[in-house]
């Protein structure tokens, strides 16, 4: 399996613009844009060093976000780790005990991503997204 590189850390979020605010007065981050995601959330990206923080504000009712913001409370959705290639790296995840619970399918930036079911990784839902050079 290819190295892995963090691409960004997800928080699911009830006000986006709220929390980019709050982000941009304490800590300096600006927010660089904001994308509607099929009707369902609207992400916001935080650039901070090579990687992003992505604020995710689910305006749907139905969704992993939908209900870990019912279920948790606004917090830390996931980590995220751009990968070479989507397809070997989630047949190795499943191979070694990781169970996908939603996708592969086309996410933010127009990127083949894969959520991975967090128990195996003390709580924390992993996402991977497949690199734009493994296109190009």
């Amino acid at each position: 399996m290819s190295q892995l590189k963090l691409n960004h850390i997800g928080i699911v979020v009830k006000n986006l613009e709220k929390t980019a605010d709050i982000f941009n007065k304490t800590l300096g981050l600006s927010l660089e844009d904001i994308e509607d995601y099929k009707e369902t959330l609207r992400i916001g990206f935080l650039p901070i060093g090579s990687t992003d923080i992505e604020l995710i504000e689910p305006i749907s009712s139905k969704g992993i976000n939908a209900d870990f913001l019912k279920e948790q409370g606004e917090g830390i959705h996931h980590i995220a780790f751009e990968v070479d290639s989507l397809d070997q790296a989630i047949d190795h995840a499943v191979k070694n005990g990781a169970e996908v619970i939603f996708g592969p399918t086309e996410g933010a930036r127009s990127k083949r991503i894969v959520f991975l079911k967090g128990d195996i990784f003390g709580g924390t839902i992993i996402e991977l997204l497949e690199s734009n050079q493994s296109s190009q």
